[in-house]
C-alpha cells in the first residue's frame, strides 16, 4: 500500500489473532485526557480495517498530541544525530553567553584599575558614589575619570553597561576597586611563588620602616635563582604591619606570611635582615626564632649596612666629619632658596665646562653612594662657590653672616685635604657599595669584590707617603684656583681637641693627622664588620670555582657539601661528580649561575651551585620597596588599608608582570572572592 509509506509515525504491530495492524509509533499521552482530547484509533485501538483508513491517518494527524508529539520526535532525532543541542545544554549555552557578556562588561574597568596600578595613579577622588554619567564631576577620583574617558574614546560595552547596570551592579565602587586591586596583587603573588616553588630554595629577606600613617610596615622578599632563565631574582612580596617590634612577633609575621604563601620553610637557606637587636640576636632576634624552626636558614647582616657603618665610623675622625658636615651645610643654605641656586648656576655657566654644571647634592644620612656623588659634585663646583659667598657677604643682608661663615669654612686648608682625602677614597668604597646593590650579585662574587676593595685601601695605607703626596698636589691647586694657601693650625703645649703635631711641613701634617687615621679606621672597620667566620660555611663551597681544583679542593667540597647532603639528589654520588669537573678546568666559570649552566649532567654540583646562589648578601630590595611605599602611602592617601597598598605595591614594583597580566585572569580570581551580583564565574 504505497499510499501508506509517506506516514513515517505508523508501524505494524501484532494483534492478539496472530495478525498485524497499524499503530502510532510515537504518541507519548502528551496531552491524553485534557482539552477534551478523545482518544481514539492508532491510540487506544489499532487499525485493523483500511476502508477509512486515510480519513482515519488525516484526523490524527490533525490533533494537537499528535502534532506535538512529532515536533518532540523531531527533535529527538536531531539530539540524537548530533544536529541539535538538548535542552540542558541550550541551557548552558545561554548561562555561558550571558556570563561571557557580563565578563566583556567589567574586562575595560579592570585594565583601568591595572593602568592606575602601573602608573602609580591615585583612584579615588573625594566624591566616588553615584551614577558615572552623572554631569557633577567635582571631587571625582582618576578611577572614575578615566572610566568616562574611555566611554568618549568610543568603548560601546562599557557605555552599554553604564546606562543599563542596576545600581548595585556597576562595579565601580570603592568596594570593587579594592576586591580589584586585591585580585591583581593575588595574581602576580600567585606567579612569583609558582616561580619559587620551581625554584625550590629560597632565602628571606625583610626590613621594616614606619609609613606616613606612624605605622610600622615590615617588607617581605624572597631570593632564589630561577632554575628557568639561570638567573639570580629578589622579589618583594608584601608589606605587613607590624605593632610591637620584638624579635618573636616579627618573626612570627614572617613565619604567618610565607606559611599564606604556601613557601614550605623548610626549603629557607638563607635570613638577611639589618644589625638591629631585634633581627639579629642571638637568642630572642628574629634569625635565631627562624633558625629554630629551619636550622640551615643561616642569617646574614646586610653587606650594604655594614659597609655604611665601616665608613660612618671611620667619617669620625674630626677633620673628615667637620668636612661632611660643611657640605651638607652648603648644599641646604644654597637648595633652600631659588635666589641663590640661580645665582650659583649663573655663576657655574660662566667658568665652568657644561659637564660639570651642576647642582649641589645633600648628604644622604644613611646612603654612602649618594654622599659619594654629593661630594664630587662638591669638588667640581667649588671654584665658583667661593665667589658667589663672597657678594653675598658684601651685600650685607640677612644671610650675609651665614655666606661669611660658610666662606671661611670652604676656603680653610683643614677642609680642603678633607675633600680632597674623602673624594679619593669613597672613590674606592663606591665600586663596592653600588655593585652590593645588585640583585644579581651573590655572596662568592661579594666576597671577591670586598677582597679587592679591602687589598686597594691596605696599599695605600702601605704607601701612605707617595699616595698623599699625589693628593696634596692636587690640594695645592684647589687651594691656587680659589685663592687661598694650605696651611696648619698653630701648635701649642697641650692639646685635646684636634691634632697637635709638630711636624717638618704641612703635608706632613696632613698626612699624619687626616689622612693615616682616616685610612687606619676604615680598615679597621672593614676587617671587623666583615669577619671570616660568618663566610667559613661557604668558604669550602666556593672551591667548586677555583681554577686550580685539586684534590684537596675535591675533599674540601665533600666536607662542606655534608651540611647540605639531605638537598643533594645522591650525595654518595658527589665525589664522582667533583673528579669529573676536576678534568673541566678549561674556561671554568666565574659565578655560581654560569657553574649551574655548565653542570648540566652533574645534578649534585648543580645544586650547590644553587645554593650559593639563593645565599643572601643584602637587604637593598627590601629597601628598594620603601621607597615605593612612600611614593604609594603619601599624606592624602594615609588611610589606605594593607590589603589595597599590597596590591597597588605589587603592580608598581613588579610592572614586567603587571603588564603581561591577563584582565580574563584577574576576573577569574575577582569572581571567586565574594558571591557577585551578575553571574561572571563559569563553574
Amino acid at each position: 500500500m504505497s499510499w501508506l509509506k509517506g506516514h513515517e509515525w505508523l508501524s505494524y504491530s501484532k494483534i492478539a489473532g496472530g495478525g498485524l495492524c497499524k499503530v502510532c509509533i510515537i504518541f507519548g499521552w502528551r496531552e491524553a485526557g485534557t482539552n477534551d482530547v478523545k482518544l481514539g484509533k492508532l491510540v487506544t485501538e489499532p487499525l485493523k480495517t483500511y476502508k477509512k483508513a486515510i480519513e482515519t491517518i488525516t484526523h490524527h494527524e490533525n490533533t494537537k498530541y499528535q502534532q506535538a508529539n512529532m515536533v518532540i520526535s523531531q527533535n529527538f532525532v536531531m539530539v540524537m544525530e548530533g544536529k541539535s543541542m538538548d535542552v540542558v545544554v541550550q541551557m548552558r549555552s545561554q548561562e555561558r553567553k550571558i556570563i561571557e557578556e557580563n565578563r566583556k562588561k567589567l574586562i575595560p574597568i579592570i585594565k583601568t584599575v591595572i593602568l592606575c596600578g602601573m602608573q602609580n595613579i591615585p583612584l579615588r577622588g573625594h566624591r566616588d558614589d553615584g551614577d558615572l554619567e552623572s554631569e557633577s564631576s567635582s571631587g571625582e577620583g582618576n578611577f572614575r575619570a578615566l572610566l568616562k574617558f574611555r566611554i568618549d574614546a568610543g568603548d560601546e560595552i562599557l557605555l552599554d553597561h553604564v546606562n543599563n547596570c542596576a545600581k548595585n551592579a556597576s562595579y565601580i565602587s570603592k568596594s570593587t576597586q579594592n576586591d580589584l586591586i586585591d585580585s591583581c596583587g593575588e595574581l602576580i603573588t600567585n606567579k612569583i611563588v609558582n616561580k619559587i616553588k620551581k625554584s625550590k630554595y629560597f632565602t628571606i629577606i625583610a626590613d621594616e620602616t614606619t609609613d606616613v600613617s606612624i605605622s610600622e610596615q615590615l617588607s617581605i622578599c624572597i631570593r632564589y635563582f630561577d632554575v628557568v632563565t639561570c638567573e639570580i631574582q629578589e622579589d618583594f612580596l608584601k608589606f605587613v604591619e607590624v605593632v610591637h617590634l620584638t624579635g618573636e612577633n616579627i618573626a612570627q609575621h614572617i613565619l604567618q606570611a610565607l606559611e599564606n604563601l604556601n613557601l614550605d620553610i623548610t626549603l629557607c637557606r638563607g635570613q638577611a635582615y639589618d644589625g638591629g637587636a631585634n633581627m639579629s640576636g642571638k637568642i630572642k632576634g628574629v634569625q635565631a626564632c627562624v633558625s629554630n624552626v629551619e636550622p640551615l636558614a643561616f642569617y646574614t647582616h646586610c653587606a650594604s649596612h655594614r659597609l655604611n657603618l665601616a665608613i660612618s665610623t671611620a667619617c669620625t675622625v674630626p677633620s673628615i666629619r667637620n668636612a661632611v658636615g660643611v657640605i651638607s651645610t652648603v648644599a641646604t643654605f644654597f637648595r633652600e632658596s631659588a635666589g641663590r641656586t640661580h645665582l650659583l648656576k649663573e655663576e657655574m655657566q660662566a667658568h665652568l665646562p657644561k659637564e660639570k654644571q651642576n647642582t649641589l647634592k645633600k648628604m644622604c644620612e644613611t646612603r654612602w653612594v649618594e654622599r659619594h656623588e654629593a661630594v664630587l659634585t662638591f669638588l667640581d663646583i667649588l671654584p665658583c662657590l667661593p665667589v658667589i659667598l663672597q657678594k653675598m657677604a658684601d651685600k650685607g643682608d640677612k644671610r650675609a653672616a651665614t655666606a661669611f661663615s660658610l666662606l671661611h669654612a670652604i676656603t680653610s686648608s683643614e677642609f680642603l685635604v678633607s675633600l680632597v682625602i674623602l673624594a679619593d677614597i669613597l672613590g674606592i668604597t663606591l665600586p663596592l657599595s653600588r655593585s652590593l646593590q645588585a640583585t644579581e650579585i651573590d655572596i662568592l662574587s661579594a666576597m671577591k669584590l670586598l677582597d679587592t676593595t679591602t687589598a686597594s685601601l691596605q696599599t695605600k695605607r702601605e704607601t701612605n707617603t707617595d699616595a698623599f703626596k699625589k693628593l696634596f698636589n692636587q690640594v695645592e691647586g684647589l687651594a691656587n684656583e680659589i685663592g687661598t694657601e694650605i696651611t696648619v693650625r698653630r701648635v701649642t703645649n697641650r692639646q685635646t681637641n684636634r691634632p697637635n703635631i709638630q711636624t717638618q711641613s704641612v703635608e706632613e701634617y696632613y698626612r699624619v693627622s687626616v689622612y693615616i687615621p682616616f685610612l687606619d679606621y676604615l680598615l679597621k672597620e672593614m676587617s671587623s664588620r666583615f669577619p671570616r667566620t660568618q663566610l667559613q660555611r661557604i668558604g669550602q663551597l666556593q672551591k667548586l670555582l677555583s681554577h686550580n681544583f685539586s684534590d684537596e679542593d675535591v675533599d674540601d667540597v665533600l666536607q662542606g657539601a655534608e651540611l647540605y647532603k639531605g638537598d643533594l639528589p645522591c650525595f654518595l654520588a658527589l665525589k664522582g661528580e667533583l673528579q669529573i669537573w676536576q678534568h673541566m678546568r678549561e674556561n671554568l666559570p666565574n659565578s655560581p649561575a654560569e657553574a649551574y649552566k655548565r653542570a648540566m649532567a652533574l645534578p649534585n654540583i648543580r645544586t650547590l651551585c644553587q645554593l650559593l646562589c639563593t645565599f643572601p648578601v643584602t637587604t637593598s630590595t627590601a629597601e628598594r620597596s620603601f621607597s615605593t611605599l612612600r611614593r604609594l602611602k603619601t599624606y592624602l592617601r594615609s588611610r589606605m588599608t594593607e590589603d589595597r597598598l599590597n596590591g597597588l605595591a605589587l603592580m608598581q614594583i613588579h610592572q614586567d608582570i603587571a603588564s603581561t597580566m591577563n584582565a580574563e585572569e584577574v576576573l577569574d580570581i575577582f569572581s571567586r572572592k565574594h558571591k557577585r551580583k551578575l553571574s561572571l564565574s563559569y563553574m
